[in-house]
């Protein structure tokens, strides 16, 4: 996701996953002193209270939780659930971080399931900010629950869904229910800027991909409950809303609160991230916590949603690296380098079938995915190799053997290059073979910056991009030689999700490729000498070069097969004879 300005001063928020109930939770966390948990709205997730999260993180430790079925989080069983369910799953995440007690701070979904956890758990919460609680009346409900409200949009082989996704969003802010498109549901705010029109776009999509709706369902059906909730829960805390949200009359429908609770009307949202600060500094709050340190690289708790998929972040000085890292600790690990654009998704087969043998490591590499920028405007590659070799450092006691592809493969060379004492082999496919001119031209080409449009035109720019990828080599040529004459699918939800991974790093997704571009792999090629095998993929639009490399270096070739589990035998076997004396 695109980067959030923050104030200089702020703490930084470190991404963590948690198992609760064996799903997988993500959530942010920084600071320290006494624990807040902030709960976001629907379809959203914990970016939209990362801002505030970072600004209470001066004071307090944090923990932004993108709710189960949101965001990284994984869904909650079942086709119906209720508010109480989601309360409860809280109620187990805060088990999962060793949270006995904290303070709330929800909005709108969050501010109902905070609601219900203060009453469903009164131990569990010392105090609360609710904003916006929603209270709506069965005929207010009935338009919300209606199929035409939580429309599916499935990926289209043509890309019209980006135009239809976007529309939605920008209508959100424009109607309340935003397809009901007349006077009298006109939403009384700003127009959403593209910026945040693209932000709820993109979490939407991650919302679509674990089935969000039975869980927002639940948050409008809370209704009459809601009240009762708040009617029973006696917690200090305070109940507000910006007199533009669609919820604000609803604070009007609250019954008469306990001691130490209060309502506050906000005029403009410029003042409230102040006011909900100091509504937490007026109230008790709980004992200090330290926020969770990094989950450690062996033995991690895996992915419930694909069995043998462990996650963690790793911490670099500034910024994060998403590993995904299965199988059995071994003396000899791989580790596994994607090309670009795009993220470790597009070798997850492969990494899936290589962890039947043994440990493999498979990271969104920085910019990509859901990995951070390295920590410069335009790195080069030697700062990639950097990066990656802290983390190798730092997470496996062995040498690994590499198997990279494209653009990743360039930069398993520098690596190896810069520290080889961490690299036993490279099995490289993809490997650009042209003159320094030629490469020079293709830089800010291959992988244009994306700028964001007021109409979200470009979602589709970039996802017709990527598939002219599969068409052409380089996607921009319009020349006939230029075409790839191979037989590859043109899935639209594989399309889509590379889109997304993409768009997840728009600002910088084409940092790593231009660094690959201004690179000259001669030194580094020569410094691979006896650990390097070129594996040819006849899929790939760079096999005719890799076929070159390995005659003008003499090096062993060996062609990849179509399946995971044939290429990971394969792989194991070039491996094997790379070692041989």
């Amino acid at each position: 996701m695109s980067a959030t300005a923050t104030d200089a001063d702020a703490p930084v928020l470190r991404r963590r996953f948690v198992v609760s109930d064996g799903r997988l939770v993500h959530f942010w966390t920084g600071g320290t002193g006494p624990a807040i948990l902030l709960m976001h709205g629907s379809p959203g997730n914990a970016w939209l209270v990362k801002p505030l999260a970072e600004r209470l993180a001066r004071s307090y430790s944090v923990y932004a939780v993108d709710t189960p079925g949101f965001g990284a989080s994984e869904p909650l069983p079942g086709d119906t659930l209720t508010v109480a369910h989601l309360a409860d799953a809280y109620c187990g995440i805060l088990d999962g971080l060793g949270l006995a007690r904290i303070s709330v701070y929800g909005t709108h979904s969050g501010a109902a399931i905070g609601l219900e956890l203060a009453r469903r758990h009164p131990g569990r919460v010392c105090s609360f900010v609710l904003e916006g609680v929603p209270a709506f009346t069965p005929a207010e409900q009935e338009p919300l629950l209606a199929p035409e409200y939580m429309l599916q949009f499935e990926p289209d082989v043509l890309g019209g869904h980006y135009a239809r996704a976007w529309t939605r969003f920008h209508d959100q802010f424009l109607w309340f229910p935003w397809y009901q498109r007349m006077p009298a549901q006109l939403n009384e705010a700003d127009a959403g800027s593209a910026a945040e029109i693209h932000l709820w776009v993109e979490m939407y999509f991650q919302a679509i991909r674990h089935e969000y709706r039975p869980a927002y369902r639940a948050v409008i059906g809370y209704g009459a409950a809601a009240l009762a909730a708040a009617a029973e829960v006696s917690a200090p805390g305070v109940y507000l809303a910006e007199r533009s949200d669609m919820l604000f009359p609803h604070l009007d429908r609250l019954p008469a609160l306990h001691p130490g609770q209060r309502i506050e009307r906000v005029d403009g949202t410029e003042g409230l991230p102040t006011l909900i600060e100091s509504a937490f500094q007026s109230q008790p709050t709980p004992q200090p916590h330290p926020h969770p340190q990094p989950l450690p690289a062996a033995g991690m708790t895996p992915d419930a949603a694909s069995a043998g998929s462990p996650l963690s972040f790793f911490d670099l000085p500034r910024g994060q690296i998403l590993i995904r890292n299965a199988g059995a600790a071994t003396l000899r690990p791989w580790l596994l380098l994607h090309d670009a654009p795009g993220s470790g998704r597009q070798l997850q087969p492969l990494y899936r079938a290589l962890a039947l043998h043994g440990q493999v490591m498979l990271p969104d590499l920085p910019g990509c995915g859901e990995s951070d920028p390295l920590d410069a405007s335009a790195p080069d590659l030697r700062a990639y190799a950097d990066a990656l070799a802290q983390l190798l450092n730092a997470r496996v006691q062995h040498p690994v053997d590499i198997y990279a592809v494209g653009h990743g493969a360039a930069l398993a060379l520098e690596l190896n290059a810069r520290h080889p004492a961490l690299v036993r082999s490279l099995l490289l496919t993809g490997l650009l073979r042209c003159a320094p001119s030629q490469r020079r031209t293709m830089i800010s080409r291959l992988a244009p910056p994306i700028n964001l449009a007021d109409d979200g035109s470009h979602w589709y720019r970039t996802w017709l991009m990527l598939r002219d990828s599969l068409v052409r080599w380089p996607w921009y040529a319009r020349e006939r030689a230029a075409l790839r004459r191979q037989q590859l699918a043109f899935d639209a939800g594989q399309l889509h999700e590379w889109t997304c991974d993409v768009m997840r790093q728009w600002h910088s997704y084409h940092h790593l490729i231009d660094a690959v571009l201004a690179w000259h792999p001669d030194d580094a090629l020569a410094a691979a000498r006896g650990k390097l095998t070129i594996v040819i993929d006849p899929l790939h639009a760079l096999h005719a070069s890799d076929a070159e490399w390995a005659a003008a270096g003499g090096v062993d070739a060996v062609t990849l097969p179509p399946h995971a589990a044939d290429q990971a035998a394969l792989l194991a076997d070039a491996r094997e004879r790379q070692h041989k004396p």
